[in-house]
Formats: C-alpha cells, structure tokens, sequence
C-alpha cells in the first residue's frame, strides 16, 4: 500500500532514499502536474525525473520524464519446451545469440540488411543526417548496453521461457536529448523557472511538442519492432540448440501475436502497426492498407480446427467475422455475400470464410528456376564458391533435361550423376519475391522434386530438417496463389541416431497442376487423385471469455473492409473505440511512466529482476492510485559508480553460479551485479496491490551487453 511521503507524491517502495523522494517531489511541484506523482517501488534517482515513477500532466509533456531510452521494454515468450528437453548446458546458445544479437555501447550488425519491418516503420518527424540512418539500419535488431539482456529462464511448472529486454538503441537517445536540449532553451527564451533545469517541458498544441511527439512514437514503434525482431532471432536460435520446440504466447508492451497474410508472408499484427501494407482481400486481391492500433480491449478466445489441426485466435467480443455460407469459401467472387457474425456471436460448427490470392495469370514452369530450386534441395556447397547438383534414381531420368545451358557437363558415377560448375548461391539462397511467377514457380517446382513427395492419396508435401525453408516456400506460395497446410513437425534419428526435428509443409492440390510435378511418379500419383476431399476453411470449435485485457490492432481496408489472417482467413475490420491519452479521474491525461509498466485490469506485463534473481510474469490489478502501473524491474540501489567500487567480479561470478552467462566479461558487467539491484522479492512484495504475480521465471541463461 501507498505512502504519503511528500506533498502530492505516492509511494509503494519501502526502501527509498531521501534524494529520490526530493527529486520526486521537485515533479510533482510542476504546476501542470495534474494529481499526485506514483513511485513504484523500484523508484531510485535519474536525470530530471525518479527513475520509476508516474507522472499524469495536462497540456504538457516533460521529454527528461520519458527519457533518452526511449521504448524501453520488454518480451517474454513461453514455448512448448520443458526443463526435460534441454541439453545439459546451454553453452552451444552463447556464441550463435552473440553473432545474431550484437550487444555493446554503439554495437551493431557489421553488415546489415534491410528488414522490412524497419523499412515499413517509415522515418521520424525531425529530419536524420546520414549517418544517423546508417545507425537506424545497423543497430535495428541489436541488443545495447546497460541492463538490457537476453535470458532462458525456467518457471515453477519448468516451462521454459525467453526474456528479453531492450530499447530504441542509439537513435532514440539522440532523438530525446535533440527535444530535451530545445526544451531547455524554450524555457529560457520564456524566462520560465525550474527547480530543476531537466525537468524543461513542452506545451500541447506547439510545433515542438508536436515534433516531439511523433518522434517519441517512431522511436517507441522502431524499439517495438527491434524486440521483435531479436525474439525471433532467440527462440530460432533456442529451437535450433535444442532440436524442436513451438511458441506458446509472447507478451510484451504491445499484445498483437496474431498472424496477417502480407505480401511479405505472415507477420504478427503488432509489428504491422503503424504502417501501410499489402494485405490479401477478398477475391484473392492484393490491396495496400494501414494497420493500427485501437487500444487495450478485453479478447475472447475463439479456438479453431481444419484437417484435425488446431489454432487459437485471440479478437475483441465486437470484431466481426465473415461466415462461408458454401464451398466458395464465401466471397464477393462467387457472387454471394458472405454472414456477418461478431466475436460474442459465433458458435461451434461455424464455418469461417476463406481467400487465397488469384494465380497470375501465364504462369508455367520456367526451366532455370526449375533447376535452381532443384539444386537448392538435393545440391551440395563446393569450396571455394560453386554447388553441384546431385542425381539418382528417378531424379536422374527427370531432372538433368532442366539443366541444359546451366553448369558444366554431367558426370556419370556409380551412385549418382553429378552437375558441377553451378552457382553458390543456387544451393545457399531462395530467389527474391521479385522474381517473376513463372520463375518462382519453377524454383518451388524444382525444390519440390527433391524434397517432396505425393502420398497415395495424392497430397503433396514438402519437407526440410530447417522450418525456415519451408516459411520461405510459404511466403512465395503466398503470392503465387499456391495454398498451404500449417507446418508441422515430426521427431526422426538423424546423425549418431540423435533424435531429429523434420518438417513438413502440405500444399493444396486445388492450386497446382499437373506440369508443377517434375517426376513422373509424383505427376501420376496427383492425377489419380483428383477427387481428394480438400478443406481450405476453418471451423469453429469453442469461444471463450477470458481475463485478458490487451491492446488489440486492425487493418482499415477500403471497399472490401477485409483482409486475410494467417491460414487465410478472412475477416472485416474492426471497429473499436481509441484514444491517445488515458482517462483519469474524468480527465485525459497525459501519462508518463519512467521506469514503470502499465498494468490496467489483466495486463500482462513482465517484470525483470537482476542477473542471477528470478524475474516475474504478472497480471495487473487497475490500482487507480498507480494510474493502473507497476515497476519496470528492481531498481537500482547502487549507482554504476558506486558498484564498481564497492563490488567484485568475483562475487559476480559466484552469484551466477549455475547459469551460462557472459563469464568472460564478469569485471565489465560487475555495475550490473544484483546486489547494485533492491530486492526484486521486496519489490514485488510491495506492489502486491498493483499486480498479481502469474508466474516466477529462473535464470538458465543470461547473456548481457
């Protein structure tokens, strides 16, 4: 429970110093501070404003209160893994995370590349020099310094998890102290008096606060998308050590883990928002559209099946779904409107509607991609810089006609034929989705011919030992208006008879046609089954009410008002209430929280303790004392300094004991030491009327900048 420990500031943290409460209080002096100032209990001194604290203002914003991380945050992902299912020691994760994941002050990847998701995040208000958008692209991605970290951690049911924490990296810093220095100078052009200079603000409704703004939501929507991308970099990695394993859920700042059909393939709605993307539509169509946010609402589950498969999806009682009402799959194109039904209104044995995108038109096989998509199944990497193509069997009857013009002649062994003199990257690179159908439906065309397969009922499915191949065939598949079953995943011995993740990808028969099966077998097997039943739609199973409040997104598409998720189906647009600013007391307030997490009514939100502490997933209370928030982590109690006089990279390294962990840098990691840290117990024994803790995740792994 909360203390009154000054004038007009709250505070839930049994151990405070004097310094934070007076600097505290310095805030809550502000005459546009608009109610009491929260301190969470891992409140501590920062620059301008505490460090763990909550600030409500009315027609202003303080820039130093946000600070220069901007978008600070975290995720968390519970995956399908037990404590049973790990190797013995999780040093074989150390040094991929380290290559895949950059950490350090200024640390980037040396040679980046252009993620789409960074360039669909635009640029931000304030124009950026050169070098600045050289920094955006190599530090998109990348980890940073200080108590951002990547963890494997285990619950108390030994689920694993994966942690990480981070934020808007070297552009976000630069762009806040840009506003924090104008600020400064604003007040001293208005001769305006500040107990304290850093706590310099900007008044609603100016061009600078207006600047400042947008730039603070680029920033926060670039560190929203640079988590996303290092969680998906971690758990591939994770998977990959391990040799299997599926998401459960991922929390983090911004819920939104449901898959849309772009034109990029799949991707998580929360990462769409905030720009405009191409989106499948009705009648097969590619439509560009913006996809945003609208809010924290209350979801429903809706639980789904197609072909004895399963899939959950997670939408708000108002959102409206589209009913098939015949085997069309229900759209415009068949000339029936499909019924309209809400969230709260479906039923078990509803039939949803369905859309794949339309097959170009003259789309055939093309030889070259036919041949390449060949080598990049069944080729070879030969140093320093060529692949051979590999033949046998039937392949060897079929297949070498494709190559003719391509490589050197054929050389005949025992076992195998052999076509040398092929292009590295035939076998090591999938083509660009710039490439025109007829070749990508070649190259699907060839990499089926060496690792697929047409089963006695006629299905063809592909397979690969890596799941990111068959999402890459997935996402060409995706334009080409080729349909595919999810992928699944089947354990085999494979070297030294270990057990082996296999993965296997469906495509539906409906979308190809006899010249795609470039061996006779596979050709005369489809054939034959030409009257295979083929489900392309889900059905409703059980919907559900749960305590899940989040914030939810949505496309606005024009005309149609739809567009595909993943697995296609297709569903209106939603329609929600939404508001940038937060409503307390009656009022719209801006909300700062330095240091601090929202935590409404059933927020799920992940608090972090220190290196070698356990870290928490909890769900929040709505304490309206706390304008609905709780800590961001344990606070420090010891300054970077102070820790690094008065601690040990000894003493580091026996608190770690047990976890795999940076142990090489233990003397440059010693400011990060959990006794630098308050008690994360005690803080979560403080907040107990802020949050309610779902589950307590254990270190396995720590890996830091």
């Amino acid at each position: 429970m909360p203390n009154q420990v000054a004038p007009n500031l709250l505070s839930w943290a049994s151990e405070i110093d004097a310094g934070t409460i007076e600097q505290a209080a310095r805030t809550a002096r502000l005459r546009f501070v608009s109610g009491h100032v929260a301190l969470m209990p891992d409140a501590h001194i920062g620059i301008g404003a505490t460090v763990g604290s909550v600030i409500p203002t009315e027609g202003a914003i303080i820039p130093a209160a946000v600070g220069v991380d901007i978008g600070c945050g975290m995720v968390a992902t519970e995956t399908t893994l037990t404590a049973a299912d790990l190797p013995d020691t999780m040093a074989a994760l150390m040094p991929m995370v380290e290559h895949r994941i950059p950490a350090g002050v200024g640390k980037g990847h040396a040679d980046p590349s252009m993620d789409r998701a960074l360039s669909e995040l635009g640029l931000p208000h304030t124009d950026l020099t050169p070098k600045q958008v050289k920094k955006v692209s190599e530090q998109f991605g990348t980890l940073g310094s200080g108590n951002h970290f990547v963890e494997v951690c285990l619950d108390e049911r030994d689920r694993v998890w994966t942690v990480l924490h981070s934020g808007s990296r070297g552009i976000g810093n630069q762009l806040a102290t840009m506003h924090i220095v104008d600020a400064k100078k604003l007040m001293k052009q208005q001769a305006i008096g500040l107990e304290d200079p850093d706590l310099a603000y900007l008044i609603q409704s100016t061009p600078e606060f207006t600047a400042y703004i947008e730039d603070m939501l680029w920033a926060q929507r670039y560190a929203m998308a640079s988590r996303a991308r290092m969680d998906r970099v971690l758990i591939n990695a994770l998977f990959r050590v391990v040799g299997k394993g599926e998401r459960v859920r991922t929390i983090n700042c911004f819920s939104g883990e449901t898959g849309v059909l772009t034109s990029s393939g799949v991707r998580p709605i929360a990462e769409l928002a905030g720009g405009i993307h191409e989106l499948l539509t009705t009648d097969g169509e590619w439509v560009k559209a913006p996809v945003q946010s609208f809010g924290r609402q209350p979801v429903m589950r809706v639980r789904l099946s197609r072909n004895g498969v399963k899939k959950d999806i997670y939408a708000t009682p108002e959102h409206r779904w589209l009913l098939r009402t015949h085997s069309s799959g229900g759209t415009r194109y068949w000339g029936k409107r499909p019924t309209e039904v809400t969230t709260a209104e479906l039923k078990p044995g509803d039939r949803l509607a369905w859309t794949f995108p339309k097959r170009p038109d003259g789309m055939v096989v093309d030889k070259e991609g036919a041949a390449r998509g060949f080598v990049f199944g069944d080729g070879a990497v030969s140093p320093p810089n060529r692949s051979p193509a590999n033949f046998c069997g039937e392949k060897d009857l079929s297949l070498p006609p494709f190559f003719e013009g391509f490589g050197r002649p054929p050389r005949t062994y025992p076992a195998m034929k052999v076509i040398n003199g092929l292009p590295l990257e035939r076998k090591t690179c999938v083509p660009g989705l710039d490439c025109g159908p007829s070749y990508l439906y070649g190259w699907v065309a060839g990499y089926f011919a060496a690792d697929g397969d047409v089963g006695k009922t006629g299905r063809p499915t592909l397979v690969s030992a890596v799941r990111e191949n068959l999402e890459q065939v997935r996402r060409i598949c995706g334009l080409l208006g080729i349909g595919t079953y999810g992928i699944r995943t089947r354990m085999t011995l494979g070297y030294n008879k270990e057990p082996a993740p296999m993965y296997l990808m469906g495509l539906m028969r409906g979308d190809l046609d006899p010249s795609f099966f470039l061996i006779p077998a596979h050709r005369e097997r489809f054939q034959a089954g030409r009257r295979v039943v083929e489900r392309r739609g889900w059905t409703v199973s059980t919907v559900e009410e749960t305590d899940r409040v989040e914030e939810v997104f949505c496309a606005v598409v024009e005309g149609t008002h739809a567009f595909a998720l993943e697995d296609n189906i297709l569903t209106r647009n939603c329609h929600h209430n939404f508001t940038q600013m937060e409503k307390h007391n009656g009022r719209d307030l801006w909300i700062t929280r330095k240091g601090a997490i929202k935590a409404d009514v059933g927020d799920e939100g992940v608090i972090p303790g220190s290196m070698g502490t356990q870290s928490y997933i909890v769900r929040g209370r709505g304490n309206p004392d706390s304008y609905n928030s709780c800590s961001h982590g344990a606070g420090r109690r010891m300054s970077r300094t102070r820790a690094k006089r008065e601690l040990s990279a000894k003493s580091l390294t026996e608190a770690m004991r047990g976890r795999t962990w940076n142990a090489n840098r233990a003397a440059a990691l010693v400011d990060e030491h959990p006794d630098a840290y308050k008690s994360i117990d005690q803080v979560m024994e403080d907040q107990k009327d802020l949050v309610e803790i779902q589950h307590t995740l254990h270190q396995i792994f720590n890996y830091k900048g």
